[in-house]
């Protein structure tokens, strides 16, 4: 039989092949599932690796940072309710969610549902409003940082995980000590143009990644793409592609442009404003826009198989969300009914039929 690893009282759960329960794995540690000896429930347990915490100073600010976000109580917000050292490890305990993360959805499902996005990342901006107000910043907002659960009747319940490695941005009198060795903390290719550069960051920092993650449930892929160093680049210095966010409607593209502003002064100032223009954008997709007429004079000759993608609008009302199946006569594609957000099949036949 294994050997139970143990972090205090918490107990690292296993698979039924014998391996560590890993729920998520990081630069700056690893995520496992545990059971709460003490309380008797499952936790969400992440594992701070040593060598981010190799100085005194380092260690002060994780334990800092790590206490302000125990402060943080929100609904959409996995609690930080322990914090402790193992050996030479840090670690905390988190609320356990058992729903899913919107990277693990997109990579089974493909892209998100336009109302669908845009309601997560309403959540997630409720939760870095509640953050703001305890002076807090997240730094990671990305797709596998983001989680949600399906409730009864439908609704869609969302959870941002990892405020335990939030900055303070309240904070006076620290140095300039971070708890990496380089001094960037977060990811690349969801992080702000200031956080790459290093530079002071606030909340308006948080809702660029959001902009990014929103951009990654719609298109099902992130904006910037390449190396390391060539998608930091980017993210400097290149406007995002948003010719290719093709069928999405205009308000959201023009919010998308906004979020991803290069000049945090450019971008929506406040979560509270944020998540006003995201459900303004949910209400005119579902109750402002027309539905497309049923004939026109002259239709748009549907596109050839081969040309079909998802994301795709077609006829103003069918948006591609992701391939099923293809044969001898087209392509199949699962697809969303814009006016009623319904989920349909929509088969693209070859051109030579």
């Amino acid at each position: 039989m294994a050997e139970m690893v143990r972090f205090q009282h918490f107990e690292v759960l296993r698979k039924e092949d014998g391996s560590l329960y890993e729920l998520g794995r990081g630069a700056m540690g690893i995520t496992y599932k545990a059971f709460d000896t003490n309380l008797r429930c499952h936790v969400a347990l992440k594992v701070i690796k040593s060598a981010y915490l190799n100085s005194e100073t380092a260690r002060q600010r994780f334990l800092r940072e790590a206490r302000a976000a125990a402060a943080l109580r929100h609904p959409n917000v996995a609690t930080v309710f322990h914090l402790g050292r193992e050996a030479d490890n840090y670690f905390y305990a988190m609320e356990f969610v058992d729903g899913e993360t919107v990277e693990a959805f997109i990579k089974r499902e493909g892209a998100v549902p336009t109302p669908m996005a845009l309601r997560i990342a309403s959540q997630v901006a409720r939760a870095l409003g509640a953050a703001q107000k305890q002076g807090l910043v997240h730094r990671d907002i990305k797709p596998s940082n983001v989680m949600f659960v399906r409730e009864e009747g439908g609704e869609i319940a969302v959870k941002v995980i990892d405020f335990g490695l939030a900055k303070n941005a309240n904070a006076e009198g620290e140095d300039s000590a971070t708890l990496t060795t380089g001094g960037f903390l977060g990811t690349p290719h969801f992080a702000s143009p200031e956080q790459l550069e290093e530079r002071e960051i606030d909340v308006r920092s948080d809702i660029y990644s959001l902009g990014v993650t929103l951009w990654y449930m719609l298109a099902g892929k992130t904006p910037f793409n390449g190396s390391t160093a060539q998608v930091m680049s980017q993210h400097l210095h290149r406007d995002p592609p948003f010719g290719t966010l093709q069928g999405q409607p205009a308000t959201v593209v023009g919010l998308l442009r906004r979020m991803m502003a290069k000049n945090p002064d450019d971008r929506p100032q406040m979560p509270a404003d944020l998540r006003r223009e995201l459900d303004e954008c949910v209400e005119t997709l579902e109750h402002g826009a027309a539905p497309a007429k049923a004939a026109s004079p002259e239709p748009a000759p549907p596109p050839a198989a081969g040309r079909a993608a998802p994301g795709l609008l077609l006829a103003g009302r069918y948006r591609l969300i992701k391939e099923i199946t293809a044969s001898d006569h087209g392509r199949m594609f699962r697809a969303e009914r814009i006016e009623d957000n319904a989920a349909v099949a929509v088969l693209i036949l070859h051109s030579v039929l």
